[in-house]
């Protein structure tokens, strides 16, 4: 150990010096508390013994201050004094004193502080070891979260759907920085839109990397291995049939296989020539109808989660959007959000969507109205859950 030894008298001073160098370890010196600090500056040691009462700063002065300028790790201080007063032990301590030796002190009771000195000194370097260990290794990790979840975002819609017969529009919230939430919006062929809202139960990273699995797996690209894809020439051309595609992720990703993570899914499909809507709903939230600023009933109907159960069918269900009908799907995040005024917090809640939905203005209006809204019922620009919503307008056949 490297210590140093600030005692005014000279022939303490020395005695100590011999003692710790005839034990091992390398002494400095100095014969007031000002010079003290100077070598404390110019290289601290691992212990420090310092008199109570010496010229310049006196030894409480000095161990305030080395606890003050301290930033190169642990410095262990022992004070030697002459004083048996408890009130003068008491402010030794709190000027950051690690224990107290009695003048004159004994040879061994020195030595057996200097070891419990030395033991503490280690673990304190070992612990802050460690704390630079884990501070990098957490580092590596927030920087692994940050490019999953540029790979999640890279995967949201790269622009909103406009044509003459249909818009669109979308807004994604996660609450963490990897996100279970999944949305999609496709245009297949010209005059078929997919549109869907899935979410993975649980949080964090299990999740979001289910979450991503079945991104790719409900891509329309490459369409020779997509699910939500087929063979030419069916009822509504390439676009397989959205129960169909439920079948298949229900079979694909078993909850037994993802530590038991479950998958929500609301995945619609619509014929912008006709306005007809086929769709299919695995444990999802209803999604909302909006025509002309009243919304319309839903058929509740659907299916269990997706992976729950194996080898369930699911069921077709469909709906007939007439010119300016406005359909949004989204995630219950939105829906159990918690907030509003008054002591006792409720839901955001269906009612108060519907009303956002129904307000008038164009697609992105809504949208924005709507995260605004959420924002102000949480008092806050984060959510308790993650937060996905897709608005979908048909404005007519061609």
């Amino acid at each position: 150990m490297r210590i140093l030894i600030a005692e005014d008298e000279r022939i303490t001073r020395a005695s100590l010096a011999r003692h710790l160098q005839s034990w091992g370890h390398t002494v400095a010196t100095a014969e007031d508390g000002d010079k003290a600090l100077a070598l404390f500056r110019a290289d601290p040691p691992d212990i420090v013994l310092t008199d109570w009462e010496m010229p310049g700063l006196s030894g409480p002065e000095l161990v305030q201050r080395i606890r003050e300028e301290q930033a190169r790790g642990f410095v262990y201080i022992v004070m030697l004094t002459g004083r048996t007063d408890k009130s003068d032990v008491v402010r030794g301590i709190e000027a950051g004193a690690d224990d107290f030796l009695s003048k004159p002190f004994d040879k061994e009771e020195l030595r057996v502080r200097l070891l419990a000195g030395e033991r503490i000194v280690r673990l304190e370097r070992a612990l802050g070891l460690q704390n630079q260990e884990l501070r990098a290794a957490g580092e590596r990790m927030r920087a692994d979260l940050r490019a999953a979840a540029r790979v999640q975002r890279a995967m949201l819609p790269r622009s909103v759907i406009a044509t003459p017969r249909v818009r669109t529009e979308w807004r994604y919230a996660p609450t963490d920085e990897l996100a279970g939430d999944g949305i999609g919006l496709h245009l297949i062929d010209d005059r078929y839109l997919i549109a869907y809202v899935f979410d993975v139960s649980g949080h964090g990273v299990p999740a979001a990397l289910l979450s991503v699995s079945v991104t790719h797996a409900v891509s329309p690209v490459p369409a020779e291995t997509s699910m939500v894809r087929c063979a030419p020439g069916g009822s509504m051309g390439s676009v397989r049939a959205p129960h169909l595609v439920a079948d298949e992720l229900n079979r694909r990703f078993p909850s037994e296989n993802n530590d038991g993570h479950f998958i929500t899914l609301g995945l619609y499909v619509l014929d912008t020539f006709t306005g007809r809507v086929e769709a299919v709903r695995a444990g999802h939230p209803l999604p909302f109808h909006i025509r002309g600023g009243i919304p319309v009933t839903v058929d509740d109907e659907g299916g269990l989660p997706l992976g729950v159960c194996e080898g369930i069918p699911y069921d077709l269900s469909g709906m007939q959007l007439q010119p300016g009908d406005r359909l949004c799907i989204v995630s219950d995040g939105l829906i159990e959000q918690i907030g509003g005024p008054g002591p006792s917090p409720k839901q955001f809640g269906v009612d108060r969507i519907a009303e956002v939905l129904a307000r008038p203005g164009e697609l992105p209006v809504v949208g924005d109205a709507m995260i605004t809204a959420l924002e102000r019922w949480a008092d806050s620009r984060t959510f308790n859950d993650d937060v996905s919503l897709v608005l979908i307008e048909w404005l007519g056949p061609p």
